[in-house]
């Protein structure tokens, strides 16, 4: 008599629902995962942007050299998949989606109901600057002007 069978893999993977952050800021995008089989040791990760269709943004130019990914010790041992996006800028604005995957005698994947990122772009800065600009620019013609007046005389 011969009895075979598998054992039913199952993965969970949860997310933040809401991440706010200011322009040229970090934003810290959680993802963690739950196996019911703890033997796989085999596993990855990735995140997705949701435009108009999905975008993996670990490989794409518009995000290169701003992620930093979780070390794959803390991937296994913490079951930790999130990322750190460096210089959000208001275009980051957006849902995001973390997928994790894992290989054994069976592939299992699973991926989180997403996280909204939204990122306040500060006009405050722009402000300053522009009320520096025209200071100058006074500064300048009144200097200018003074100088004129002295030279006359």
């Amino acid at each position: 008599m011969c009895i075979s069978g598998s054992l039913s893999q199952n993965i969970e993977v949860s997310q933040i629902p809401e991440v706010n952050a200011i322009e040229g800021s970090t934003a810290n995008l959680e993802c963690s995962y739950n196996l019911s089989n703890l033997n796989l040791s085999i596993g990855w990760y990735s995140w997705y942007r949701h435009v108009l269709h999905m975008i993996d943004i670990l490989h794409s130019d518009d995000f290169k050299d701003r992620i930093t990914k979780e070390s794959p010790e803390d991937f296994l041992k913490k079951r930790s998949a999130s990322i750190q996006l460096h210089r959000v800028t208001g275009t980051d604005t957006g849902m995001y989606f973390c997928v994790v995957e894992f290989s054994g005698q069976e592939q299992i994947k699973g991926h989180g109901n997403a996280t909204f990122l939204n990122v306040t772009v500060s006009t405050s800065w722009r402000y300053i600057t522009i009320y520096r600009s025209i200071g100058a620019i006074a500064l300048g013609l009144l200097m200018s002007f003074a100088l004129y007046l002295n030279c006359k005389e």
